[in-house]
């Protein structure tokens, strides 16, 4: 059993603590020293890994092997005085050795800056504001005329030039100069005016052409163009016009609805209300827990010490790295295309890192407070989402997060979570009322037997109690 002692020092937020690790323990560590040691000797008349201790010691010193053990055991040793001095250090610590020898407890000291000490806000029952989940009826139309757009024809129009939001088949050559440049030409392109899809000016350029009309557009390529052959530079394009089409939407009726699976446009306009309904109340429960964290985080006071900033912001990168990846890109090449350094990158974040820190922290100084704990069963119940999300056995995915050490991180997350929800739930919400819908007769019956068996039940366990 280690001896730790704990020192708080005049330097904010740091300790210094000094171990002392028995004798006998640390003889332990100086035999396996030996043993690793011995196994790299090869010495004639002895055994591979059997050299005697003394051999050893003549050859590279007793304090050499001892130096050795230490360089093995002691990050061992300091990680099991943290855990007994109940401190979470958030830096590498600076370890000096105070004494070893033969005969001697092992002792050293370990200066560390630990988790700064959180002053809380008010945190129960603040105000925020709910959004509406209500579907309205504009949202509906919207996502109507979506469908309207997508199931459109295409007409060919006649007699009259190229107008804003029509679709111009065109064949196109780009020229930097007098010379054709690489991915400039294109035939029997259809291009949507106003969409946007070309350098800016050229859209507005063929607006005006006629049927069977050549021209020369005049362009300038943006200054941030990914092509940077291209970037900053005039070019010409030769457009030939050999089609114009206009978008003819259907009519709003039951056989647009049968298009797309329901029998009734009342049915299709049903399903998008159910649909908004789900995607605005994700987007309310999500903006309330931002309400709340960023208000409880507002108020409270605690000094985010840099090397956590530090910490946050590889972890930013190291997600950022997942999501370009994701995209097939290696973020090498995304800073390379944004004309970004990693350096730059980090001072840009760096404010939302110091923010999510004080976050987390205040989270944590609250769960504490208000005893909200994680049990194993919620930890393997994460886990378990895990593994059916990439097809894993559980205990296989499990193992991955033993091995890596980071069972604690996922259940630090679950509490975060589980405070959040708790914050939410003691908040005092303003906002829209709901509208209810009124229900049918048979839901009406339904309800109204479920009640007389709920009011049953509670007679009876009033009885019971008498």
């Amino acid at each position: 059993m280690l001896k730790t002692e704990v020192e708080k020092l005049e330097e904010k937020d740091t300790v210094l603590l000094r171990i002392e690790v028995p004798t006998d323990k640390f003889d332990e560590a100086v035999d396996d020293a030996y043993s690793r040691i011995a196994k790299q000797f090869v010495i004639p008349g002895f055994r591979k890994g059997k050299v005697p201790k003394a051999v050893i010691n003549s050859r590279i010193g007793k304090e050499s092997v001892q130096q050795e053990a230490i360089q093995k055991a002691l990050p061992h040793y300091y990680a099991d005085a943290v855990k007994e001095a109940e401190i979470e250090p958030i830096d590498q610590p600076e370890v000096n050795v105070i004494q070893v020898g033969d005969g001697k407890p092992l002792v050293f000291t370990a200066k560390v800056k630990v988790k700064p000490e959180v002053k809380l806000g008010e945190y129960k029952g603040i105000e925020v504001e709910k959004q509406s989940t209500e579907p309205s009826e504009e949202e509906i139309n919207e996502q109507v005329e979506a469908i309207r757009n997508n199931f459109a024809n295409l007409e060919p129009i006649e007699g009259r030039p190229v107008k804003e939001g029509d679709f111009a088949l065109i064949d196109f050559e780009g020229f930097i100069g007098d010379k054709p440049f690489e991915g400039g030409a294109a035939n029997d392109y259809l291009l949507e005016i106003g969409s946007g899809t070309f350098i800016p000016g050229f859209e507005d350029q063929v607006v005006g052409m006629k049927k069977g009309e050549i021209k020369d557009i005049m362009v300038t390529f943006p200054k941030d163009y990914g092509n940077d052959q291209l970037a900053g530079k005039e070019a010409k394009f030769r457009v030939l016009v050999k089609e114009i089409k206009e978008k003819k939407l259907q009519e709003l009726n039951d056989d647009l609805a049968k298009q797309v699976g329901f029998d009734t446009l009342d049915e299709l306009r049903a399903d998008i209300r159910s649909k908004v309904y789900e995607v605005k109340k994700k987007h309310a429960s999500s903006d309330l827990r931002g309400q709340v964290v960023d208000k409880v985080t507002d108020a409270a006071e605690v000094d985010v010490h840099d090397a956590m900033v530090e910490n946050e912001l590889d972890e930013m990168v190291e997600e950022f790295t997942g999501d370009v990846r994701r995209q097939g890109l290696e973020l090498d090449k995304y800073l390379e295309i944004t004309g970004m350094t990693m350096e730059q990158l980090r001072e840009d974040w760096r404010d939302r890192a110091r923010y999510r820190v004080k976050s987390r922290l205040v989270l944590e100084a609250i769960a504490k407070n208000e005893d909200i704990e994680v049990t194993p069963e919620e930890v393997d119940n994460e886990i378990k989402k895990a593994a059916e999300a990439t097809g894993r056995d559980f205990e296989e995915v499990k193992q991955i997060f033993l091995i890596k050490g980071t069972i604690n991180d996922l259940s630090k997350r679950i509490q975060i979570g589980k405070t959040i929800d708790w914050l939410v739930d003691n908040a005092v919400t303003e906002g829209p009322k709901e509208k209810v819908e009124e229900r049918t007769e048979p839901e009406k019956e339904e309800k109204a037997n479920k009640d007389e068996v709920k009011e049953e039940q509670k007679i009876q366990n009033d009885k019971g109690t008498e």
